[in-house]
């Protein structure tokens, strides 16, 4: 009996490893190597703005969980969005990306509006999918293949656009929606629950106190530090005479690599240790990760101080993405699972938008080192917060 429960184990995180190593290849190629791909072909800066606007599409994904958590079954969804976006993508691979510019935003535009359906679905499969003791594991693998598909979207496609050209690039990058469809045909969804609350879910869900403080407060404060550290990132290593392909190998692949080492380990942890003494451990190693990126922020010291400081931001990042995910899914109700999943973790994407926007001018006004040490107290701050929230949390507030 045992064996069979360990199997069913193996199968639902190898379930959630297909399904997130494509979570973030689009928005990383779209809003990363594509940036890259239209600079060298001489798209100017003002036509790339537009490229920013079109993240709109899916920043907003929460308010579309209503409408997939009602209709169909979350694996339906998936299975359906896959093979439209494979469709997508090999329609970019037959379109000049820099002469047919136009076309391809598009494509880009359907693309992420369809990804928007796919990754609620997404997160709704994956809160029916595990039980409590499974989650922290669960989203440990989650968190440790979206750093995978940050590195095929971004410093992968990058190297393989070099070498093999856009139409290769973009069908190979389309084609790996196939992996997790193939997964589904041999997956049962668990079966849902009829709403047992009137009312949108986005609206009943913050009729709780506890979530709302979660959602609006203790997220965005644990998060920030990292974010704001994160945004400036690749212009300190410019400011620190480091080549462009220096930054595209530590920052586009190794860190990705390390991401998903400390996914899993981070995953480990929070089943070991529990919510709350991960959040004070991964928030502890966030402030001091931070701490390292100061000599970097003040222009650089010895290159592989400054290299093990990046990789230990890294390790933070994902060890919060894990925490988030594991508590966030605790207070998600399994007749509304993708909404209210989703809905909680958007808020992540949100901020990550603001930052990176703001980051940069605020940089520019006060300097890099003036922003790392703001980052260090934020993060400081945010453990601080999420510690005393997490007092009396249990794995099944609103289930």
């Amino acid at each position: 009996m045992g064996e069979v429960r360990r199997t069913g184990v193996v199968r639902r995180y190898a379930v959630i490893a297909a399904l997130y190593l494509v979570a973030d290849i689009g928005y990383s190629f779209f809003f990363g190597a594509l940036h890259t791909i239209l600079l060298r072909g001489g798209v100017h800066l003002e036509q790339l703005a537009l490229i920013n606007l079109l993240g709109l599409l899916y920043v907003g994904r929460f308010l579309l969980g209503p409408l997939v958590d009602r209709i169909g079954t979350y694996r339906g969804w998936l299975m359906a969005t896959q093979l439209v976006l494979v469709l997508v993508w090999f329609a970019m691979a037959s379109v000049d990306p820099v002469g047919d510019l136009p076309s391809v935003l598009a494509l880009m535009a359907v693309g992420l509006a369809v990804s928007a359906f796919h990754d609620t679905a997404m997160n709704g499969l994956a809160v029916r999918l595990m039980a409590p003791g499974e989650r922290a594991m669960g989203n440990g693998i989650q968190a440790g293949m979206a750093s995978v598909s940050i590195v095929l979207g971004a410093g992968g496609a990058l190297l393989l656009y070099s070498h093999a050209g856009w139409s290769v690039t973009v069908s190979v990058l389309g084609a790996l929606f196939l992996v997790p469809f193939g997964v589904l045909l041999f997956v049962t969804e668990p079966p849902g629950e009829r709403p047992r609350r009137r009312g949108t879910p986005l609206v009943t869900l913050f009729q709780h106190r506890r979530v709302r403080v979660w959602t609006l407060v203790v997220v965005p404060l644990f998060a920030l530090g990292v974010y704001v550290a994160t945004a400036v990132q690749a212009p300190m290593m410019l400011a620190a005479n480091w080549s462009l392909d220096r930054i595209a190998v530590v920052q586009g692949t190794v860190a990705g690599l390390v991401g998903l080492v400390a996914g899993l380990g981070a995953g480990a942890m929070v089943t070991r240790l529990g919510r709350r003494r991960s959040v004070i451990a991964v928030g502890g190693f966030q402030a001091f990760a931070l701490a390292m990126l100061v000599p970097l922020s003040q222009g650089g010291s010895v290159l592989a101080l400054d290299i093990a400081a990046v990789l230990a931001v890294t390790i933070g990042y994902a060890g919060m993405a894990v925490c988030v995910w594991t508590v966030s899914m605790d207070l998600a109700r399994r007749e509304s699972a993708a909404t209210d999943l989703t809905l909680q973790t958007s808020v992540l994407g949100v901020l990550r938008l603001v930052v990176s926007s703001a980051g940069l001018a605020v940089a520019g006004a006060v300097g890099f080192p003036y922003l790392i040490g703001v980052s260090i107290l934020l993060a400081a701050a945010g453990t601080y917060v999420a510690a005393r929230w997490l007092r009396g949390h249990t794995t099944l507030e609103l289930v």
